[in-house]
């Protein structure tokens, strides 16, 4: 059974993560866990209200029920009959989410996403970000008005450096559900050629079997990598765009916005983000 992971802090943009989740679980057969992450540090204002952990944890329980079982009620949504679990835990939510996700072995993280951050969640990043660059399974991000449209088409962007292996079953794996038409794209601003790039996607694709969805390997002309790759899917009419996250050192991942991050936050379509050469997934 495919297990997805949904992070909430109780927020509009939760909700979305939340709602597209289920959506996407009744077409893949998955169950879906919903977790909420209380912060491992408190302050004197937290205790005023909080007389002990447990009181802080039966709190944050009674809150998630609500938002699963009765929050999607009162907004005008019909309730799921996906099997949906929900799990509060104490820690640094990024952090905790992450490692939560790789030690139950989970398929896929849903999370919100949103655009304006602080300073400091600038530098250190947000939990939606740190997620991303934390988490050894598919990550699909969810802006607060990004609404359920079943994948009709796909676009996925690819370079001359990152190891795709991995990455492209991970990719097939989740398309053989929705056999969405794909567009794998490299934004060329130089004259270096790609072939061998393309011919490796190529191979990647048909190595398993042959794929049941179409797809083009297509070269885009375009200065800025980012905004082209947004005008594009924006022509194509993409309904989700997919991304390989790059290995980097833990310090640099922090303090370097990674342009699947940086997409993400300028496009409002779902944008799952895959590890580079991730571990082989289960069947």
């Amino acid at each position: 059974m495919i297990q997805i992971l949904v992070p909430v802090d109780f927020t509009k943009v939760s909700f979305s993560a939340y709602h597209y989740a289920i959506k996407m679980a009744e077409e893949m057969n998955a169950e879906i866990t919903v977790m909420h992450v209380i912060n491992g540090s408190f302050t004197t204002a937290d205790t005023m209200f909080l007389d002990s952990m447990d009181a802080s944890f039966e709190a944050a329980e009674k809150r998630l029920q609500y938002f699963v079982y009765e929050y999607s009620d009162k907004m005008g949504y019909t309730q799921s009959k996906v099997t949906t679990k929900t799990d509060v835990r104490f820690g640094v939510p990024g952090f905790t989410i992450a490692d939560f996700a790789t030690d139950k072995k989970f398929d896929y993280i849903v999370a919100g996403m949103r655009d304006n951050h602080s300073i400091i969640e600038r530098v250190l990043g947000t939990t939606s970000t740190i997620i991303t660059k934390l988490s050894t399974c598919p990550v699909i991000l969810i802006h607060e008005n990004t609404r359920w449209v079943k994948p009709s088409k796909v676009i996925f962007t690819i370079d001359d450096s990152t190891d795709f292996d991995e990455s492209i079953y991970s990719y097939i794996r989740f398309n053989s559900v929705f056999k969405a038409p794909t567009d794998f794209i490299h934004i060329k601003r130089d004259d270096k050629e790609i072939d061998s790039t393309k011919d490796a996607i190529i191979k990647e694709v048909f190595k398993k079997k042959e794929p049941d969805f179409s797809f083009e390997v297509k070269t885009i002309y375009g200065g800025d990598i980012v905004q082209s790759i947004i005008d594009f899917s924006i022509f194509e009419k993409a309904d989700m765009l997919v991304m390989v996250h790059r290995k980097r050192s833990f310090l640099d991942s922090f303090f370097n916005r990674s342009l699947s991050i940086r997409t993400a936050e300028g496009l409002h379509l779902p944008i799952m983000v895959l590890e580079e050469n991730p571990p082989l997934v289960k069947n």
